[in-house]
């Protein structure tokens, strides 16, 4: 969508795919899975070679308008939307990280947090150190050569 528009039009209509019924909102498809002209095809969208809709749970058109919107309403290229916060921090952390790898985390974080790092990625050989989240000193000292991510949540108020 043109960058242009305000921001209120961008929230309404960046993204938005028109069906060949023209509808002027967005429409909501609740398929859980999608047709394909043959099963070559089917095996070409799941295995990647071929762009497309496979199943709702991957993504579908409602899913990808959201997106879309959301990337521009933020000035970027691209946006991944997932079913929770908990999956987006995991989503973060499969991208960046490898065993070996080495996290910093804030102990101010929500409990199920510190359970993915702690309990879950440690199981693959990734480490994470916990510090303050108001001492940049404490970042600083906690710095490997194998860091890959450092992580911070909204502070807490306390």
């Amino acid at each position: 969508m043109d960058e242009s528009f305000e921001l209120s039009t961008q929230a309404v209509r960046a993204g938005q795919v028109r069906s060949q019924f023209n509808e002027h909102a967005e429409a909501l498809f609740l398929t859980s899975s999608f047709v394909f002209d043959s099963a070559a095809q089917a095996a070409a969208r799941f295995t990647g070679g071929e762009q497309g809709f496979v199943y709702s749970r991957f993504t579908n058109p409602t899913v990808s308008m959201f997106q879309d919107r959301l990337a521009a309403l933020e000035g970027a290229e691209t946006c991944v939307a997932t079913a929770s916060g908990m999956a987006a921090i995991l989503t973060a952390a499969m991208v960046h990280l490898k065993s070996g790898d080495h996290v910093v985390c804030s102990n101010a974080v929500f409990g199920a947090t510190i359970q993915l790092f702690s309990g879950i990625l440690s199981r693959f050989g990734i480490e994470t150190s916990y510090v303050p989240p108001t001492r940049a000193e404490e970042w600083q000292k906690a710095l490997r050569r194998n860091t890959r991510l450092l992580f911070l949540e909204t502070p807490p108020t306390r």
